[in-house]
């Protein structure tokens, strides 16, 4: 009977949580704010989406998302911040696609996408729309692929590596064109510049552009998005003028720094899933062009290597050196 008894006890003790810190450690997560490193400037598109979706997850996990932005250097100052934080699922990174082309393009990185964070949740897109001013009289995508064959264009960007800058390469070389790239400090710089006639063409987000859409200053070529957009209908697909692999768009995504223990990855995961469901109907995130696309942590792991490897071979293919 005694020997039962200890029996008995053993087992209960075992099967106690006190017995697995991991368990434990997650029982009570979170029991404060969570951090959210923006590698950004505020106030852009990937800004506003990461806040619509933040507060309603903090709605599902109990405790609030504290933005911090640290931007710079296209996106690598803010990733490398993140990348080295406590990997106790208090600071989680948001990641657009643009970080993806910034890594490929750097010769030495104090971080890898791959190696150093644990995804946890991709969460949507926004399409991208070839832009060129009005001046060129460039209306469909024969205008301009004979326009760009002649090597006389040129065409601004937010930066080397960036979404736009890798996307205008990617339609050059499908189309066998070539054009100066004019880098600016950012998209509205960008948008100003084609505007004012100072550069030829750009390819922008549609959140980037949507306030220059009206413009008789601008004439919209060609979108990327997977079917004409409902604000935007008289203007085709790229898989419409025959280009179906320009077919990038600007991404966003949650990572945590890697070891980030895999039940708090889930219960992040779970949350940002849940706020999904109720933000596809959002009017100021649909008027971005943004599109509720879901990917759980394996599913967003196999995007961002598959972006680094496409990206990769853009870079290559062009000889873009690499930057330190």
């Amino acid at each position: 009977m005694r020997n039962k008894r200890a029996i008995l006890v053993a087992i209960a003790y075992l099967m106690s949580p006190s017995v697995y810190p991991m368990g434990a450690y997650a029982q009570d997560y979170p029991n404060q704010p969570i951090k959210l490193i923006i590698p950004n400037p505020p106030g852009g598109p990937g800004d506003i989406i990461a806040r619509a979706f933040t507060e309603k997850a903090a709605q599902t996990v109990g405790k609030p998302f504290v933005f911090e932005y640290r931007s710079g250097a296209s996106t690598t100052i803010g990733t490398a911040f993140a990348a080295k934080a406590e990997p106790d699922g208090y600071t989680i990174l948001g990641l657009p696609s643009s970080g993806v082309g910034a890594a490929a393009i750097k010769k030495q990185l104090r971080y890898s996408l791959e190696t150093d964070f644990s995804p946890v949740a991709g969460i949507g897109t926004v399409p991208l729309v070839l832009v060129a001013r009005a001046g060129l009289n460039i209306k469909t995508m024969t205008d301009f692929t004979a326009a760009v064959r002649t090597g006389k264009l040129t065409f601004g960007t937010a930066g080397v590596g960036t979404i736009g800058h890798l996307t205008a390469l990617l339609l050059m070389n499908e189309v066998e064109g070539k054009a100066t790239h004019v880098p600016f400090k950012g998209n509205p710089e960008v948008t100003q510049a084609l505007i004012g006639g100072h550069v030829d063409f750009s390819i922008l987000s549609v959140a980037d552009a949507a306030p220059y859409l009206a413009s008789k200053d601008v004439a919209l070529i060609v979108t990327t998005a997977d079917r004409r957009l409902s604000d935007l209908p008289n203007t085709p697909t790229m898989t419409e003028v025959g280009l179906p692999h320009v077919d990038a768009k600007l991404w966003y995504a949650f990572l945590a720094p890697s070891k980030t223990p895999v039940d708090r990855i889930t219960r992040l995961y779970n949350a940002f899933a849940e706020a999904g469901k109720g933000l596809g109907s959002e009017k100021h995130l649909q008027s971005l062009g943004f599109n509720v696309e879901m990917r759980d942590p394996g599913a967003l792991a196999k995007m961002i290597k598959d972006e680094s490897a496409r990206w990769k071979k853009v870079i290559e293919f062009n000889g873009i050196p690499l930057e330190n």
